[in-house]
């Protein structure tokens, strides 16, 4: 008799860049074990950047046929993976991996807040939209959002913005709301919860609680002022200039907190944009999502197994049949239509 074997449920965890995203993988990972024993496994980005996604986000309108193709094969292998973790025992699929909606190097490039955001998701929803039951978005207000990428970007090699790219940044239109439209776009489905990164940065429990819809039992406190990859303060930045031979005295303000390249009135201009975006989520985001501004203090619970299971064979042969519709051109998006198998501290820069 074939065992029945319960499909996982996926968590996304979409970051974005700058809010945490690495202060809070690291508290994954420190704790895989733990949630190991609530039946939670784990994709962060040592996983995720290690092959396993590769292709998947790359854009179908910018790939050759036989690249797209093999789009479609790769989300095969990922659908197999997931049948392969529940067959192990796990329930829930836990990945957070802010790479899924872009990167701040290319927001940079382009003057625009993750423009291919809905091209790549797509990718990613072909394996698992129609298993992913929740997706977490932390959002920042943009003065620092973009002052911490610009940060980055120039102790990198880059040279410092001139007045006209930072004119853009602050007039360029794409906003959160209009980044949660698109999440929403592609995984229907799912519910999607927003939380600012001023309430919860350095609060990595808090946010794998919101993203579990409750509290993992034997995840400790993460210690205070612990957070990873913070953006370059003032005094590197001057040594990442001197390096190049310009004069970090004239470039940049003195001291050495954190740098902002904007004045005050763009300042003010995109907090009061970053307002109107945390205004239209608590009325209620037109249906879209829900703010957190909250953590849940009930304990989780694990998914019980449902009533519809799958058994191996058929789990198996799904995967395999997502892999031959890509070789013979019938794979798409509408092959894999999304379904639900289940029911402060002081920030960082």
């Amino acid at each position: 008799m074939t065992k029945a074997v319960r499909a996982v449920d996926v968590i996304l965890h979409l970051g974005a860049h700058r809010t945490g995203t690495t202060t809070l993988q690291m508290f994954l990972q420190a704790n895989e074990h733990r949630l190991a024993t609530n039946r939670i496994r784990l994709w962060t980005p040592r996983r995720t950047r290690s092959g396993l996604f590769a292709g998947l986000m790359d854009p179908p309108d910018k790939l050759p046929l036989m690249q797209n193709r093999g789009r479609v094969r790769a989300a095969g292998l990922v659908a197999l993976e997931c049948t392969r973790l529940a067959e192990r025992g796990a329930a829930t699929l836990l990945v957070s991996e802010e790479n899924l909606i872009g990167n701040p190097r290319d927001n940079l490039r382009r003057n625009s807040l993750y423009p291919d955001l809905r091209g790549r998701l797509e990718g990613i929803a072909l394996p698992l939209g129609r298993r992913c039951t929740r997706i977490g978005l932390s959002i920042r207000s943009y003065d620092t959002y973009w002052a911490s990428a610009l940060a980055f970007a120039v102790a990198r090699g880059h040279a410092l913005p001139t007045a006209a790219r930072l004119d853009r940044l602050v007039t360029q239109p794409r906003r959160w709301s209009d980044i949660i439209r698109g999440v929403a776009k592609v995984f229907p489905n799912a519910e999607i919860m927003v939380w600012p990164f001023e309430r919860f940065a350095g609060r990595p429990a808090d946010e794998l609680a919101m993203l579990l819809g409750g509290v993992a039992p034997g995840a400790p406190v993460w210690p205070a002022n612990d957070w990873h990859n913070p953006s370059p303060r003032l005094d590197a930045l001057r040594q990442a200039i001197a390096v190049r031979g310009e004069d970090p005295e004239t470039a940049l303000p003195p001291g050495d907190g954190r740098w902002m390249p904007f004045d005050a009135s763009q300042q003010a201009t995109l907090r009061g944009k970053y307002r109107e975006d945390l205004q239209w989520l608590r009325a209620g985001a037109d249906g879209l999502a829900r703010l957190v501004e909250t953590a849940p203090t009930q304990p989780f619970a694990a998914p019980a197994a449902p009533d519809l299971t799958e058994t191996k064979h058929k789990m198996r042969t799904a995967a395999a049949g997502e892999t031959s519709r890509a070789r013979t051109g019938t794979g798409g998006l509408e092959t894999w239509a999304p379904r639900i198998v289940g029911p402060s501290a002081p920030a960082p820069s």
